[in-house]
């Protein structure tokens, strides 16, 4: 059930940590599902990108340019890749990791700075408390999933996704595709759609009626008023000309089955881990004990999806502890 646009707004707003003891900090996870039809392959335009909320502060560490190393290219979805830079600040004293072998690791996506994603945070227990959960994967193979060129549900039109609070008799905007025409407008999500192209009372519609409004022809020009919340208060009314055009469809979340050499699973209690983490080259020579930092760029991290407090299409850094390395063969 859709909750009311003004409680809607003071959820974003008024988001408050709850205080602990053992400690204090909440995740917010914005959901980033946008519906449509056809197929086309993804690229990534280039854009800076924002990120809200974060829950904890880290140190930044400082290397020297001659400490980078650049791994060997590889092949990700199909198509050669680039290698990426890393840098190993614990070289590790334990067993080499080699394919074949069970990984054991702890990874902190850091945007920022900022600790966004981590295996060391990976289950909330009672009292806003969380324990670790260690990675297991095993080394050498990628997923099945990342062998296949990427593929995204395209549609024409503004790139939004828009719902109707029936307790307001409102049309809002749930959320906007990334780099789409109304994400590069400005429009965001809870903003209300007072008009499109003057028609107005857009409630009282159909969501099917409403989508033949929004999508059409590519390079058609659509006008959208949009009233938009500022502070506890006040309201802002601002209109908006956009230019349709074609679109990507976001998949819903969903887990990886990592196969090669047991098929271990990842499970729904820990965070995601960004695609990077699972290419051989990313973690090509080190050692039990070992602590690497890799530059992730969007491709091989979270794409154009985003986790957790890592915003679509955004680089980042990735620190890789190898915690264990098991060999499994009998």
């Amino acid at each position: 059930m859709n909750a009311p646009w003004r409680q809607r707004q003071s959820e974003f707003f008024d988001r408050k940590p709850q205080e602990s003891r053992h400690c204090a900090s909440i995740e917010v996870i914005p959901r980033r599902i946008i519906l449509g039809v056809g197929t086309a392959v993804l690229c990534y335009p280039t854009q800076k990108a924002i990120a809200l909320g974060f829950t904890k502060e880290l140190k930044r560490k400082e290397f020297r340019s001659e400490e980078i190393v650049t791994s060997d290219p590889f092949t990700f979805r199909g198509a050669p890749h680039d290698g990426i830079q890393f840098i190993d600040s614990i070289q590790g004293r334990g067993s080499f990791l080699e394919a074949g072998d069970t990984a054991v690791v702890h990874f902190t996506c850091r945007y920022r700075g900022l600790s966004a994603v981590s295996s060391r945070e990976a289950r909330t227990l009672g009292g806003n408390r969380t324990i670790a959960e260690p990675l297991e994967f095993k080394y050498g193979r990628l997923p099945a999933e990342f062998n296949k060129p990427l593929v995204r549900k395209s549609i024409i039109g503004i790139g939004a996704e828009v719902r109707v609070d029936p307790e307001l008799g409102e049309l809002y905007v749930v959320n906007t595709a990334f780099h789409g025409p109304a994400e590069r407008a400005g429009i965001r999500p809870n903003d209300t759609i007072i008009s499109i192209d003057g028609i107005r009372n857009l409630a009282e519609r159909t969501i099917s009626e409403i989508g033949a409004l929004l999508t059409g022809e590519s390079g058609t020009d659509i006008e959208l008023v949009i009233k938009r919340r500022i502070g506890r208060a006040d309201e802002l009314v601002e209109t908006f000309k956009l230019i349709r055009e074609e679109t990507y469809v976001l998949p819903k979340t969903r887990n990886i089955n990592i196969e090669g050499g047991g098929g271990l699973f990842i499970g729904t209690s820990g965070p995601k881990p960004p695609p990077v983490i699972f290419i051989p080259e990313a973690l090509a020579g080190m050692r039990a004990g070992g602590r690497r930092t890799i530059t992730v760029p969007p491709d091989v991290g979270y794409e154009d999806i985003g986790q957790g407090e890592i915003p679509p299409g955004a680089s980042f850094q990735l620190e890789v502890e190898l915690l264990q390395v098991r060999n499994d063969a009998p």
